[in-house]
């Protein structure tokens, strides 16, 4: 602070420090009433699933672009914190976390979008979190995004393509969800309708040379099945060759 700012410009630390407790004791019974709400949502929904990304992602949007004074990761951490902690409270959601390659980056993403309260399991490959998923009613697998080609050898994501084993699960949102990445580093995947969340790319599976738009850009292939990334949110009519298997939010910051 330059020597020669006037007295009355030196803020009083001691106010100050009273000022930071209004505002951190405000905050905290704002919490405790959010939570109370969350706990009366479980019994709303009649019946619905918990988890329900594409509100939250953009609810965390909308979020973001209006407390403009504040990073929007700083927004997605807060949030992601309080939806775990109302999550929760709501019922029995369980992440299946696949540690494939960089556990610790991966374990650091799961943090940032889901924060701490819910319930974890680890496993050491893809296909084992997948099948652990499917197993559970609100079973989510967090699992390392399909690889762009050339090479990419990660394919668990034909299981949810056309003729797939597990048709009835989704990618429902990408990590990080903050950022200006083209495409996530992991992604959620869950048994949970698609909806749009205002900002989306969807995701097509097709197993043939069925025409696709030129604007589709090619984000996965393996064998017979490549996987297609297209702007806006698409419902396309499932056939024997082609396959919607998802709709990630674009993550908030592009």
């Amino acid at each position: 602070m330059p020597d020669n700012m006037p007295d009355d410009d030196i803020p009083d630390i001691e106010t100050v420090r009273r000022e930071i407790d209004r505002v951190d004791n405000a905050l905290l019974d704002l919490i405790a009433e959010r939570l109370e709400l969350s706990a009366q949502v479980r019994k709303a929904k009649g019946g619905m699933r918990v988890w329900r990304p594409s509100r939250e992602d953009s609810h965390v949007r909308q979020l973001a672009s209006t407390a403009e004074a504040t990073r929007a990761s700083l927004v997605s951490t807060i949030w992601a914190e309080l939806m775990s902690a109302s999550l929760a409270a709501q019922g029995p959601m369980r992440l299946h976390v696949a540690l494939e390659g960089d556990a610790l980056s991966n374990w650091s993403l799961v943090r940032d979008r889901f924060g701490a309260a819910l319930d974890v399991r680890t496993y050491p490959t893809t296909s084992a979190a997948l099948a652990a998923c499917y197993s559970e009613d609100e079973g989510v697998a967090v699992l390392p995004s399909p690889a762009p080609p050339p090479g990419g050898m990660i394919n668990w994501w034909t299981a949810l393509g056309p003729g797939g084993a597990m048709e009835g699960l989704h990618i429902l949102a990408g990590l990080p969800r903050t950022g200006r990445l083209d495409w996530p580093r992991a992604v959620a995947v869950a048994d949970v309708v698609l909806t749009p969340s205002g900002a989306d790319q969807t995701l097509l599976c097709v197993t043939d040379e069925d025409a696709v738009h030129d604007s589709a850009v090619l984000r996965a292939q393996t064998g017979k099945f490549r996987l297609f990334s297209l702007d806006g949110f698409h419902e396309i009519e499932p056939s024997a060759t082609r396959r919607v298997i998802g709709c990630l939010p674009r993550p908030i910051g592009q």
